[in-house]
This record gives structure tokens, sequence and C-alpha cells, in this order.
């Protein structure tokens, strides 16, 4: 079972980032004017209780419910743009009759990236050793294929093995989404592609997305009942190289999200390693409204308001206080890295996390130059992922991309 991907582009290049994340929705309206990213519209909203797909009816509605305010949402901020740029003398390079079908649920005609939360859509890097009979024979398009095959074979059992012992998920139960060749080698020297070449070993790595069946279809069954054009689902593992690879070769990427941390490390622009621990902002959400009696919205709030130092000192003091177990907590597994270290998500703000890394940088919307915000929104790293998707739309994926059939 899997999506039906639409696939073709509307004529005004107008497409939707959907980016679902462990306790909040998050939705631009994009459109690519020239080099630039144009962000035309942007809402977020938290569920009203943490939940992932799990398939059950009132978790479905709620996250349904959530998305749909989201997409809303953020295209009033689209359709209020468009409004005013009627009025001004030479607004923008648009074309006139992209304003005038600013409608209700023009959305549905939109493309649409999807990323599901990193308990639902997960990825992992895999090396696969295949050995040549014949080392002399150069490979043709038809062995390449035949080949790729067989190590993309070899990579499922291998994940399906690790995921049944550690979570009892049989193979039958994993939807596999996409495989990415990250790198090839034929007898040590690094290779684009098969064909063409001869050699008696042949060493891939692969990016492989993936996710258990059942929280899939869960995710599948809303995305349908919206009427979503999906174009792509889509992992920041699949981004991060392409977006950040040309201008930041090297480097520890961190995401810091609700539930789940995100680890990425790219070296030469290739994504060599990547991990997810499994705490995220939530536990220092949930500390202060323990701690506190308050309830988690409020929590949420002032911990917002405590990382971008809004509040008095004495009430920092004591935050800080109340953070020493969650900070030590959330290390816990997490290597220490060199730098350089860039920090993005929702989290990524907190003195506690800043200070476990060292010498980091918070990634902000603002530091992706090739952004355009018009709605003037887009200034807390907790947008930066949803951003870098939107950055991605367009551009040249990894040469060995394959779905599994």
């Amino acid at each position: 079972m899997g999506f039906n991907f639409f696939k073709r582009r509307n004529k005004e290049g107008i497409f939707l980032v959907l980016d679902i994340g462990t306790e909040a929705v998050k939705v631009l309206v994009c459109r690519k004017e020239n080099n630039k990213t144009v962000i035309l519209g942007a809402d977020i909203q938290y569920f009203e209780r943490y939940g992932v797909f799990n398939g059950q009816d009132f978790a479905t509605e709620v996250i349904k419910k959530t998305i749909l305010k989201a997409i809303v949402g953020a295209e009033q901020g689209f359709i209020i743009y468009s409004e005013r740029s009627k009025i001004k003398p030479n607004p923008v390079k648009f074309a006139p009759q992209l304003f005038n079908r600013a409608n209700k649920e023009e959305w549905k005609k939109w493309p649409v990236l999807v990323t599901l939360p990193p308990d639902t859509l997960k990825a992992e890097i895999i090396e696969q050793t295949f050995r040549q009979k014949d080392s002399k024979k150069k490979m043709a398009r038809k062995e390449e294929k035949i080949i790729l095959k067989q190590v993309f074979k070899g990579a499922q059992e291998e994940i399906s093995q690790t995921f049944f012992k550690k979570f009892g998920i049989l193979p039958k139960d994993i939807n596999w989404i996409s495989f990415n060749i990250l790198n090839i080698k034929v007898d040590g020297y690094s290779v684009r592609w098969v064909q063409g070449y001869n050699g008696r070993e042949l060493k891939f790595k692969i990016l492989v997305i993936f996710s258990p069946k059942y929280y899939f279809e869960s995710a599948q069954k809303i995305l349908e009942g919206l009427k979503l054009r999906v174009f792509k689902i889509i992992h920041l593992t699949e981004v991060l190289p392409v977006v950040f690879g040309e201008k930041i070769s090297d480097g520890i990427f961190i995401d810091v999200g609700g539930r789940i941390s995100q680890v990425f490390l790219l070296k030469n622009e290739e994504l060599m390693q990547f991990r997810e621990l499994e705490k995220g902002g939530e536990i220092f959400t949930q500390k202060l409204s323990e701690t506190l009696g308050i309830d988690i919205v409020s929590a949420r709030i002032f911990k917002e308001k405590y990382a971008s130092k809004q509040l008095s000192p004495e009430s920092e003091q004591r935050i800080r206080e109340i953070f020493l177990e969650e900070k030590r907590t959330w290390s816990e597994g997490l290597d220490i890295f060199s730098s350089p270290i860039f920090l993005f998500g929702g989290a990524g703000l907190l003195p506690e996390i800043r200070e476990v890394l060292g010498e980091s940088k918070v990634f902000y919307p603002k530091d992706l130059s090739s952004i355009e915000d018009t709605t003037n929104k887009l200034n807390v790293p907790q947008y930066t992922p949803s951003l870098l998707i939107a950055q991605f739309y367009g551009k040249e994926i990894l040469r060995h991309n394959s779905s599994p059939r």
C-alpha cells in the first residue's frame, strides 16, 4: 500500500511544505522565483495532545484537524499577501492571475512536500558489498540494475533484522519508501555509477527511508482524507546534503525536535552518519509543567520566553535550577563532537542544550540566503527544517534514487 504521488506542477509554481512533527504541524506556502524560494504564507499549530500516527480514531482526528488548521492558516496568510500586493505599484514579479485565484481551499490544487514525525518516518545508512565473478568485464546498464536490486534487497534485510530485534516489527510490517546511493566504490575507488566500470569488489553506502507500515498507513489515510496532492514524502537526511552541501561541506547538524532530536554528520558534502536521540524539547516543557503546576501550553510559552531571553534574571535562574536534571538527561548517549555544530529546531535556543554541545551556532531562517520571507513570521529556528525542505523542492536529487517496487 502506497501513495499515488502527484507529479505535475501547477503553472503558477506554488507548492506547500507540510512539516509534521511530534508535537506540532508547520505549513509553508511557497513559490520558486529565479534562485530564491519565496514564502507567501506560514502557520504553526500544536497538537491538543502529543500523539503519533497510531491508527486510533481519536488521535487520527486530532492530527487531521491540526493539519487542516495549519494549512488554512498558511493559506490565509497567502491570501492577505496577495490582496496587499495588488495595490502596490510594483509588488512582485509574479503573474497577476496568481492573485486572482487566491480563493478558499486553493491549496487542494498545489503539490505538497511532506515530512512525517521521526518516530514514523525513519532513515538508516547501510553499507553493502557486492563481489563480481569476472573482475575484468565492464558492467553494462542491465548489470547495474541487477546489482542495485541485490544491494537494495540486502539493505532491506539488514534493517529488517535490526528492527525485529529492537521493536519486534516483522519485515512484512515495514513500508520501504526510497533508496538513495550516497557513495559507490569499485576496488576502493569512488565512482558516480557502476555502468562502464570493471572491478572485483563494489561497495555501496545507501540511505534507506522507511516506516513501520501501521504508522505509515495511518498517515496515508489522514493525508488522502484531506485530499492533499502529495508530491514527495521526504526525510531531512535527503535534504541536508543537497541544500547545505555547497556552502557548508563539513559539520554536525542537530534538529532538536519535540520528542526526538536528529543528528546529521556531513563531510565533504556527503552524509556520513545519521542518528536519533529519543529526547527533545518536550522533556523541558513537561518538567516546567510539573514543577510550576501549570498546563502544557503555558509551560511551552514560558520555556520559549526563557530560551529567547525575555524573562527577568531571577526567573531565568529559577528555570536553570529546574532544568538541571533535564540538561543531563538530554545529553545522555550523545557523543562529544568537534565543531562546527549547527543547531535548529524548536528547542535549539535552549541554553542547556547549547551548553552541553559547547561551541555551536544556531541556524536561523535568516541564515538561509536564498529564502525570501514575505510573511515576516519566520524568525525562529523552529522553522529552519521546513525552510530547508522548501529549498530542496526543484533541486537535483541524488542520481541513484529508487522507490521499491
